[in-house]
């Protein structure tokens, strides 16, 4: 399997790990590295580079954040209204979408590390 199967695949597994959700929905998690990897997208940025519609990306924030009910979701994400714009939400990652970060990392970076100093050896 190439590094970079490998690599995902970690990352994925460490994701449902973290969450405890084993069917967690590809989107979901590509909601989750969009917020991660972005200075506070909107829905519709969100949307558009995932290509989803408005309304299914709304419902992916939904579940990362706290979720409709407020425990239904996963607790990665806030969503609060812009103080300056209240038509607009500035989503961004909460302290539980850091751990998640950092536990994703710990889960995929030795397994990189390794390969790279493997393919370093044999090439020296």
């Amino acid at each position: 399997m190439s590094i970079a199967m490998t690599a995902l695949s970690s990352a994925l597994s460490a994701f449902k790990e973290f969450t405890g959700d084993p069917d967690v929905q590809v989107q979901a998690i590509q909601t989750f590295l969009k917020v991660a990897t972005t200075s506070n997208p909107s829905v519709d940025n969100i949307a558009r580079t995932i290509g989803l519609s408005q309304s299914t990306a709304s419902r992916n924030v939904l579940k990362l954040s706290a979720g409709p009910r407020a425990q239904d979701g996963y607790g990665l994400i806030t969503v609060e209204l812009d103080p300056y714009d209240g038509r607009k939400r500035i989503i961004k990652l909460s302290a539980r979408g850091h751990e998640l970060v950092r536990f994703i990392e710990e889960r995929t970076m030795p397994k990189l590390r390794s390969h790279f100093i493997h393919e370093l050896l044999l090439n020296a």
